[in-house]
């Protein structure tokens, strides 16, 4: 249920000890509540619970988590006359990025400051510190930039990874097209010329077999039963060009699942598929591409993707299924749409199923 990254997780016990203990053991302090324990032992629990990268915990619950954050760092501000609770507000700045648009989190910044100055001002009757108001300020600042500029690069190279397997499995795909073409075109050839050749010298040579002496008539035979073995060969060859025309998709898929970023997926396809139709195949990749593209994009909290590739009923049917959480109604982009139509036009059919366990995409195309 709790998967930390050790970086993130010394980072937090580290932080937390900083201002903790010079709180609560302060030799000049002479009185410390029960209350004020208990708030700085919250504050460490919500964010531990708020940092776990388990996928048990929604969205919704971190939301609240993150609500009761902020009300604990509130109540500090009333019960510890303590500077040092603002630095629970730099470390709570850092994480709230994640899960808030900037702007939301330089409001944040400003209002918490401000009651910083009111509660020293009118409350601990400080008077207005202003200094250490706009130190912490700047403390926020960097820190607010610098996960920005950490997410920024993450998800930079996320977006170049999945694009560079999407180019080699485009470059599969075109380089496939490109050898099933040359093998049409020799087939093609083969039937055209070599066959119609064949075919005309089989006819003269039963012409001369019919019209001969019997001299010559035994080694006319043998020429004519050479031309029609040669025109068998030649239609077998061209059968053969025609039939193995496939793509080969499932290393295909196989590129393409294992260079994707952040996704752990798990790709299960029949053997038998290994040829697919250029056309067919062309469309379960294309989606398979937009489908991983759209979860890293739009579910950032899912870690998981399974892709089921299966034969059943005379249909291709492509099952992708995440484990992210998506709130909303599904609204038909121009990723999705494409999907649609390039699945349309298989005569197929594309269905959506959004659930708690995350969202389901399943794909039926004509395959025989």
């Amino acid at each position: 249920m709790f998967k930390y990254q050790p970086t993130w997780l010394f980072t937090v016990l580290l932080t937390w000890a900083a201002v903790a203990f010079p709180s609560l053991f302060n030799a000049s302090r002479q009185v410390i509540s029960t209350s004020e324990y208990t708030l700085h032992g919250l504050f460490l629990i919500l964010t531990l619970f708020v940092v776990n990268e388990s996928t048990r915990i929604g969205y919704l619950i971190r939301y609240i988590l993150l609500a009761s954050l902020v009300a604990v760092l509130c109540s500090l501000f009333f019960i510890s006359e303590v500077n040092l609770i603002l630095i629970y507000s730099v470390m709570l700045c850092s994480i709230l990025v994640f899960y808030l648009p900037a702007l939301v989190c330089y409001g944040y910044i400003f209002i918490i400051h401000g009651l910083f100055l009111v509660s020293h001002a009118l409350y601990w009757q400080h008077g207005w510190l202003w200094a250490n108001a706009a130190m912490f300020t700047a403390f926020h600042f960097f820190a607010l930039v610098v996960t920005q500029r950490m997410i920024s690069e993450k998800q930079a190279k996320e977006q170049l990874a999945l694009t560079n397997a999407k180019l080699e499995a485009t470059q599969s795909l075109l380089s496939t097209a490109a050898e099933q073409s040359e093998r049409l075109r020799l087939a093609r050839d083969l039937h055209d010329d070599v066959g119609h050749s064949l075919t005309s010298l089989i006819i003269n040579l039963d012409i001369a077999r019919r019209t001969c002496n019997d001299e010559l008539q035994q080694q006319i035979q043998a020429c004519y039963e050479q031309a029609k073995q040669a025109l068998q060969t030649t239609r077998s060859v061209v059968s053969d060009k025609r039939d193995n025309v496939g793509f080969n998709l499932i290393d295909c898929l196989h590129k393409l699942t294992q260079q994707t970023p952040r996704l752990d997926i798990q790709l299960d396809v029949e053997q038998h598929l290994d040829k697919v139709h250029l056309d067919t195949a062309q469309c379960i990749l294309k989606c398979t591409q937009e489908a991983i593209t759209n979860t890293l994009k739009h579910a950032t909290s899912a870690t998981c993707m399974k892709i089921k590739l299966e034969h059943i009923h005379s249909q291709l049917v492509l099952t992708i299924c995440d484990n992210g959480v998506f709130s909303g109604a599904i609204v038909y982009g121009n990723g999705l749409k494409g999907m649609q139509e390039r699945v349309s036009l298989l005569a197929g059919k594309l269905n959506l199923i959004n659930s708690k366990q995350g969202l389901t995409l399943v794909i039926r195309v004509p395959y025989e």
